[in-house]
């Protein structure tokens, strides 16, 4: 479970530096086309399928039962919450990684879109998105970590 987790973050990092190194060259080679339209219609797509990704992953059980027995209502012990272990939690923030990225294509489309002299938005957004996903990895990483090294 711990080492799924890890590798995991581990994905959603490299994804993370791999889109940040092709901004950078996005930046210093000004050179390229978007397809706007692609752009909008792939990334909607994307921002659409990580939302239900993140909700089923992020469902939590309600802690009671809808059955009786004879004598009344037996109520079943509380539920863990779904997100209550390492790899779905970390499976929920590389997913939450994802949609965060998919928000950042689907607003720099936007924005190309309307206004295509503003390409220069796609980079931009990866940077901005990128430090974000980065930052919300770091508490699941502390607590990988805790357990890999036997921590409390």
């Amino acid at each position: 479970e711990i080492l799924g987790a890890l590798m995991s973050m581990i994905i959603v990092w490299m994804v993370t530096g791999v889109l940040t190194y092709l901004a950078c060259m996005r930046l210093l080679h000004p050179d390229y086309d978007i397809d706007a339209t692609v752009m909008l219609i792939t990334s909607a797509c994307a921002v659409l399928a990580n939302v239900l990704l993140s909700l089923i992953l992020h469902q939590t059980g309600h802690g009671h039962s809808h059955g009786a027995q004879a004598g009344g209502r037996v109520s079943a012990p509380l539920e863990k919450p779904a997100l209550s272990n390492a790899s779905l939690r970390a499976a929920f923030v590389h997913a939450i990684g994802d949609l965060f990225q998919s928000i950042s294509v689907l607003i720099s489309a936007l924005i190309i879109f309307f206004k295509p002299q503003y390409k220069i938005a796609d980079p931009i957004c990866t940077f901005v998105f990128s430090i974000f996903v980065l930052a919300t990895t770091i508490p699941i990483l502390r607590d990988i970590l805790s357990v890999l090294m036997e921590g409390k």
